[in-house]
């Protein structure tokens, strides 16, 4: 999608991966021009002219390890 848009809601977390590197994990729900809405994973976008934020610190690290028996990356309670 590029068109400007507006966040309506953006949630997500910060978590360091197997690659020891923090990675983004972001759902977002945008507003399109013509009044319609599109949500889903947040996988890139350009901010233009701002975007307030607001991280809220977690009380332990987050990490997320690939499961490769899923083909996915998850949070991982244990670490």
């Amino acid at each position: 999608m590029l068109e400007q848009c507006e966040v309506l809601s953006a949630i997500g977390d910060v978590a360091i991966g197997d690659d020891s590197k923090p990675s983004l994990h972001v759902h977002a729900v945008l507003g399109l021009r013509e009044g319609s809405t599109k949500g889903g994973h947040l996988l890139d976008g350009i901010v233009r002219p701002t975007l307030e934020v607001t991280l809220v610190e977690a009380p332990g690290h987050l990490r997320r390890r690939k499961r490769p028996e899923l083909g996915i990356a998850l949070i991982d309670l244990d670490a």
